[in-house]
């Protein structure tokens, strides 16, 4: 076991396997065994440590990892996206989220959840993972993390100060939730025109080319994949926050698995049509290559405001979910569904009044966006400060 006392009297340095367990609790069916929700990692928000959204489990689900009330959730796959959260309900979650708690009395419940956000963890997290489409971490690496463990009575002092912290950051966090919801009821009523009005309904598929991106194979070859080349446009890219504009990428292709891929210029509106986060849509400011699981507006018809198409996409996205690609494990739209999806044809001059409408309430959204940012970097400081960086 590592454990080395250090000079301020009761702390000692261990490493983050001697104090915290990975619970391994499986359910094999969870709707025979009562349970109700199901989270993955789309569900939970990268700085934010209350779970906000999840799915049914009577919708159906591959998922059998349980997690209860008090555990904490750790997104091991993509793990610079930050992802932890504190379970307040039962259910079962992804296997690319391990489920943790305190192995005995010596680490607070309440205070994991802080260390966990720490940047020093999620270095250590993203330093360890493997994989150059989807990097992992595993348990083994993450169990070797070292930090400074304080006595119990400064971990119930430190878990007051950063509960403090913490209810300013839900407080900003619940204010652009609902931000969001006024958002999606703007967006619905400036764009969702059914033609009852006047507007003309026209298809996607004629405004625009709608094309699908191209992922050069064998996935990982590290031919096509890695380098500091063309920036690759991936689901992930797309679904990592809610802003209009992609404007940079993680992961890069080189010049070879550009050749194999489809480029799409900056400017484009691009839309992602695979797995559980499809029908999340993004403009992008960059000039980049996209995968098999990104959908392209090319060549789109002068009448059409790029940012109205954002919005009108952005408000069909639980529609393109729930119902457009309904059912299968791995739900998918393809090009022939997408181009069939209608857009009114509105003045450009109509178009422009109703983007100005949402942008009035996404400029809040964005104002909500930065306070919470620095209200989740002081958390975190706040926890890296004492728990790492004290000598």
């Amino acid at each position: 076991m590592l454990e080395r006392p250090i000079s301020k009297a009761g702390w000692t340095r261990v490493a983050f396997g001697d104090v915290v367990r990975l619970s391994k609790a499986r359910v094999p069916d969870p709707e025979a065994a009562g349970i109700e929700l199901v989270v993955g990692l789309e569900h939970i928000e990268p700085g934010d440590l209350r779970i906000r959204r999840w799915g049914d489990v009577a919708d159906g689900t591959t998922f059998t990892t349980l997690f209860k009330p008090g555990q904490v959730l750790f997104g091991k796959r993509r793990a610079y996206q930050r992802k932890v959260a504190v379970a307040d309900f039962e259910g079962v979650c992804s296997g690319d989220i391990y489920v943790l708690e305190p192995a005995h009395d010596r680490l607070m419940p309440e205070l994991l959840p802080f260390l966990c956000q720490t940047d020093a963890f999620f270095d250590h997290a993203v330093g360890t993972s493997a994989g150059s489409l989807s990097p992992r971490t595993n348990w083994t690496s993450l169990a070797s993390f070292e930090f400074l463990l304080p006595p119990i009575q400064e971990q119930a002092r430190l878990v007051e100060v950063m509960s403090a912290a913490r209810s300013a950051t839900e407080a900003t966090a619940n204010l652009l939730t609902r931000l969001r919801e006024l958002r999606a009821s703007v967006v619905l009523a400036v764009t969702g025109g059914d033609g009852s009005e006047g507007a003309e309904l026209v298809r996607l598929g004629e405004v625009s080319n709608v094309v699908r991106g191209s992922t050069p194979r064998p996935a990982g070859d590290p031919r096509y994949f890695g380098g500091d080349h063309i920036p690759w446009i991936t689901v992930g890219e797309i679904t990592k926050d809610d802003g209009v504009y992609l404007e940079s990428t993680e992961s890069r292709l080189t010049e070879l698995g550009a050749s194999f891929s489809r480029q799409i210029p900056s400017g484009t509106v691009i839309l992602s049509n695979s797995g559980w986060t499809l029908g999340v849509p993004k403009i992008l400011r960059i000039t980049g290559c996209a995968n098999d699981g990104v959908a392209a507006f090319l060549d789109l018809d002068p009448r059409v405001d790029p940012l109205f198409l954002y919005f009108r996409l952005f408000g069909m996205t639980e529609y393109l979910r729930n119902v457009i690609a309904a059912g299968g494990d791995q739900p998918n739209l393809n090009t022939d569904l997408i181009s069939k999806l209608t857009i009114p044809l509105l003045t450009l001059e109509q178009q422009s009044e109703a983007v100005a409408q949402v942008n009035s309430v996404q400029a809040g959204i964005d104002k909500a966006k930065l306070r919470l940012t620095a209200l989740q970097d002081l958390h975190r400081s706040l926890a890296g400060t004492a728990l790492v960086s004290r000598e």
